[in-house]
C-alpha cells in the first residue's frame, strides 16, 4: 500500500483537497454539481488530514 510507506502523502491529498475545495467555493458559481464537488473535497481533506494526525501520532509515540 502506497499510504503504509509514505505517510507524509496523505497529508499532501488532503492539503489538495482542501485547495480544490476553497477555490470551488471562491471561483465557481452556485449548481448543484459545484456544492457535491466542493462537498466530496472538503470530506477527502479531514479524512485525509485527520489519518495522517493519528497515524503520525502513534508514529511519535513509538519512537519515545
Amino acid at each position: 500500500m502506497l499510504f503504509k510507506k509514505d505517510k507524509e502523502f496523505m497529508l499532501a491529498i488532503g492539503m489538495v483537497a482542501l485547495i480544490i475545495a476553497i477555490s470551488l467555493d471562491i471561483f465557481a458559481g452556485q449548481e448543484p454539481i459545484v456544492d457535491f464537488f466542493r462537498g466530496l473535497f472538503t470530506g477527502l481533506s479531514i479524512t485525509m488530514n485527520l489519518s495522517f494526525l493519528i497515524r503520525y501520532r502513534y508514529k511519535i509515540k513509538n519512537e519515545i
